[in-house]
Formats: C-alpha cells, structure tokens, sequence
C-alpha cells in the first residue's frame, strides 16, 4: 500500500514537473529568438501551453517545449541523483516520467499530428524526426527505470513523500494562481 501511495504521489507530481519544463523550453526558446511572451497556462487541470504575442522563430520555439523539457525536466533529477546520492527511486520515476511524456508525446504525433507535433510538422520538420525524438526519449527513459525496475530500490521515506507532496501542491499552486486563464 506504501508503495502504490508514494508512485501515485511521484507520478502526480511528475506530471505537474513535466508541465512546467516543457512550457520552460517554449518560453526560454522564445526569449532567446525574439519572441513576444503573451501568457503562460499551467493549470493543473489542464494542458499547459505558452502564447507569444510575436514570434519570429516559431520552428524553434515549438521544438524548444519538448527538447528543452526533456533536458532540463529528465537532467535536474539525474544531476540529483549524482550529486546527493538519495531518493533515487522517486527521482529516476520523475526523470523517466518526463522522457516518456514529451517522447511520446511528439513521438506519437508523428501518426496522429496534434498540438506541437502538428505545429512542428507544419513548419516542415518531417514526420520521421518526430517518431526518431520519441523513441529515443523512450529508451532513455526505460535505461533511467532500469535500476528501480531491475534491482532491489529502496522506496521513499515518508519525509520524502511529504516533500514531493509539498513540491506539488507548490506546482499545482502556482499553477492556479499565476498561470491560470
């Protein structure tokens, strides 16, 4: 029961982390191109997305969401992992989470073109590109999952699980009263 709690907590915060890098890789692609930041969308109830009032560069900028995502959402747990040598499984789950979000998808996008997957298609990034991003994002996330999958993890300690939950009604918070239409 501990177990179902504390992965049910972790991939809820997961999804919320995920939300906020992958808006965090539009909106830094954005500024970065000249782009124009109109508003932000981080209700936890709904599917994130960043405007731009202009965007010069919206190839880019639409690659910058998942790309960005994946690097910062999956390397800040990884860097973690390396640098304190502690919550391992909960970390590895938000990193993989974050992979296996964005991979598939934009991954999946490449059948069934939508939202960024369909922006990026659009703007003449071919299909095969998409499909190539997503796998790759999967099997990084499954050589992330390996150790907690693979071997004995240690589960979270309760202290662990309150800090997630902190973390994500911080997210969730923010995303109400900051990010909301």
């Amino acid at each position: 029961m501990l177990v179902a709690i504390s992965l049910i907590g972790t991939l809820a915060f997961s999804w919320l982390y995920m939300q906020w890098t992958h808006e965090l890789g539009h909106i830094l692609t954005g500024l970065a191109t000249g782009a124009e930041l109109d508003r932000v969308i981080l209700n936890p109830l709904k599917f994130s997305m960043t405007q731009f009032a202009s965007n010069p560069r919206p190839h880019i900028t639409t690659w910058g969401g998942p790309v960005l995502g994946v690097l910062i959402g999956a390397g800040v747990p990884m860097l973690l992992i390396c640098l304190i040598k502690r919550h391992q499984f909960s970390l590895r789950i938000v990193a993989a989470f974050v992979l296996l979000a964005n991979g598939l998808y934009i991954g999946l996008g490449a059948i069934t073109p939508f939202a960024d997957a369909q922006e990026l298609i659009e703007y003449g990034s071919p299909r095969w590109l998409l499909a190539v991003f997503g796998l790759v994002c999967c099997i990084a996330a499954r050589a992330i999952l390996a150790p907690v999958l693979n071997g004995p993890s240690r589960l979270p300690t309760r202290r662990e699980q309150v800090l997630f939950a902190l973390l994500m009604f911080t997210l969730a918070a923010l995303g109400f009263l900051v990010f909301n239409e």
